[in-house]
């Protein structure tokens, strides 16, 4: 009887430290999206797009006059590990942390200076 309690006892706490929180999944499935820099008017528009396959698009539009704009889409590999966010775009692996602020804002703190908002 002693070792079928301390065999159920071992079961309980080895299943509870093998789980991963929810915070740990879920940061990274926040980043799946649209994102848009909050510095966007008709004249720029800087983006990033995160798919779930951890394939990504970074795009760049300028408007020069009236009827010319200038756009750039770079494809782009992501990956992350806990709350560091990981670019590999143009043979350059670009890395830096990220978080999410009280208005639900993207932070890239080591890529951007102005945060991003969710558009999709």
């Amino acid at each position: 009887m002693k070792n079928l309690k301390f065999g159920i006892i071992i079961f309980f706490v080895s299943t509870i430290f093998s789980c991963k929180s929810d915070d740990e999944i879920s940061l990274s499935h926040k980043l799946v999206g649209e994102w848009l820099r909050t510095d966007f008017s008709d004249e720029i528009e800087f983006k990033l797009i995160f798919n779930a396959d951890n394939v990504g698009y970074r795009t760049f539009k300028t408007a020069t006059s009236e009827t010319e704009i200038t756009s750039s889409a770079i494809h782009f590999n992501w990956s992350t590990d806990e709350n560091i966010l990981t670019f590999s775009e143009l043979d350059e692996a670009i890395t830096t942390s990220f978080s999410f602020n009280s208005e639900g804002e993207l932070i890239l703190k080591d890529y951007s200076d102005l945060p991003f908002i969710r558009i999709e």
